[in-house]
């Protein structure tokens, strides 16, 4: 996977006709093997940055008519040469080049091997080589913002500083160190444990702004869930305005849940209609897609609990019961079938109620306007925020926090030598994070993500 002195080759576009496409050369080869297929009309020489059209032939065969880029290294992508070959986007013309310069002693690129070069090349760090990802499968305002910001090298740049702070601590605990036996305390400790809860707090937004970060990115996740036959799916339907979950009068048609997403002013929400809860089941199917109910419960951000009539007693007990087990999770009472009840309905435990009736559409805009308000409450950011969207980052994060805490903890009682261990532990997973420190098995899980072209 690391070797790169080879000349690889892909398409870059996606896979199809189309008007164009664009096969993406790189390597010492690149350069070479197009002077032996390319026939410019300017006839200029292809040495330097340049654009061309010219045909490309093969065999006394003319394949196409093309625009050849050309990027010498290091001003390119992967800070090789690089040639990319615009050309109609018939499949079989983009077979034919791929093969024509496999030919010529090219091989196939793997997933993500372009950027990985990039990488490997320092044209880039691994930050940004997932920004690049991020950018290519964003698909709202902010996960757009996000990926932009963090290909910008803003959470590059703040780790490099939090790196450099935290090597300035390791030199004073090293300098103590080898003068440990002349006696002599080099290190001023509550200065020190000063400059150790800055790093520290800083590191702690970070975490913090994962929550934020990873539900903008990946969407917002609402559950529906309620007894069966009290109108989810009909919800469901009516959310997404189309008929995604069947619908019947028969308890328990969703035995197993339904996900699908719906974007409101930039933001992604990822709505799930749930099997139906029914604790006296005997049924096996049912019981399993009640528990998977309950799995989705715990990775949700709001929970549309739906019923079909005002017991006040009743959804009391449910409710609560509900906010019980999961203390944290934001909880919208709906009473469903509105047309139907009788019975004046009001807030019960200072829970506001909404009032609808799915089937024809009463009260659902004024839901959505809500829960569209819930989602500003949990993803208000400050301008030039620096947010986290990768689960990577978040765990490394974790770790360089818990080693700090460690040397925080021990700083005036265990040896020198001991908090140099921990200090350098927290360096490497901050560098783990940019690829300062890295292996090839994380690069290998991180490249694998990406399109045979990028």
């Amino acid at each position: 996977m690391l070797k790169n002195d080879d000349t690889i080759v892909a398409i870059a576009t996606p896979s199809g006709y189309g008007a164009i496409a664009v096969i993406r050369i790189s390597g010492n080869n690149s350069i070479k093997i197009i002077k032996k297929i390319f026939d410019s009309f300017s006839k200029n020489k292809i040495e330097k940055n340049s654009i061309q059209l010219g045909y490309i032939k093969y065999k006394n065969q003319l394949i196409d008519k093309v625009l050849i880029f050309l990027f010498k290294k290091p001003k390119s992508y992967t800070g090789e040469d690089i040639v990319e070959i615009s050309c109609h986007g018939s499949i079989y013309i983009q077979n034919k080049l791929l093969s024509i310069i496999l030919d010529q002693g090219a091989r196939l690129a793997n997933p993500g091997e372009f950027t990985l070069r990039a990488f490997l090349n320092g044209k880039i760090d691994l930050c940004q080589a997932e920004s690049i990802l991020d950018i290519v499968n964003s698909e709202t305002f902010f996960s757009h913002k996000f990926a932009i910001n963090q290909i910008r090298g803003n959470i590059s740049i703040l780790i490099r500083k939090l790196r450099k702070k935290i090597i300035n601590l390791l030199s004073l605990i090293e300098f103590e160190l080898d003068f440990s036996e002349e006696n002599c305390n080099f290190i001023n400790y509550l200065e020190f444990k000063k400059m150790l809860y800055n790093i520290i707090k800083k590191l702690k937004t970070l975490i913090r702004s994962f929550k934020i970060g990873n539900a903008l990115k990946n969407g917002i996740s609402v559950s529906i869930i309620g007894c069966p036959n009290v109108g989810k799916s009909t919800l469901f339907n009516k959310l997404l305005k189309y008929e995604r979950s069947i619908v019947s009068n028969i308890a328990g048609t969703t035995r197993n849940y339904i996900e699908d997403s719906l974007i409101i002013n930039g933001i992604k929400f990822r709505f799930i209609d749930t099997a139906g809860i029914n604790n006296n089941t005997k049924d096996y199917i049912e019981k399993l897609g009640i528990k998977k109910t309950y799995s989705k419960i715990k990775k949700s951000d709001l929970i549309l609990y739906v019923f079909d009539d005002f017991n006040e007693k009743f959804i009391f007990k449910k409710v609560k019961s509900l906010q019980e087990k999961y203390p944290k999770k934001k909880i919208f009472i709906i009473i469903n079938k509105y047309d139907l009840i009788k019975k004046k309905i009001k807030p019960i435990n200072y829970k506001k109620i909404f009032k609808i009736s799915a089937k024809y559409g009463y009260g659902v805009n004024n839901l959505l306007s809500e829960i569209t308000f819930f989602s500003k409450k949990i993803t208000s950011l400050k301008e030039r925020t620096i947010v986290i969207t990768q689960t990577r980052h978040y765990e490394s994060f974790k770790k360089a926090i818990f080693y700090l805490y460690k040397v925080k903890k021990n700083l005036s009682s265990i040896s020198p030598e001991f908090l140099s261990i921990d200090i350098r532990t927290a360096l490497d997973y901050l560098g783990k994070v940019t690829g300062e420190v890295t292996n090839e098995d994380i690069l290998s899980n991180i490249f694998s993500k990406f399109c045979i072209g990028k």
